[in-house]
């Protein structure tokens, strides 16, 4: 358990680093930079919530074949 814990510290750490150095070198402005950074998390969220969706339908089709069962 300690050890996923260390792991996923350094893993927002990294992950913060990188962000941060990566809008500090962008080449965009910082309002267009903002709105792309806007634009791929809302991407990210929707594919999320179709794939949450898809495994919902899939999991009330797995339970419906296994009362008939």
């Amino acid at each position: 358990m300690m050890r996923l814990m260390r792991f996923l510290a350094g893993f927002v750490v990294g992950l913060s680093m990188g962000a941060a150095i990566g809008l500090l070198l962008a080449p965009q402005s910082g309002s267009e930079t903002l709105d792309l950074v806007r634009g791929r998390v809302q991407g990210v969220l929707d594919e999320g919530r179709q794939a949450a969706e898809q495994t919902r339908a899939d999991a009330h089709a797995r339970l419906a074949d296994l009362k008939e069962g």
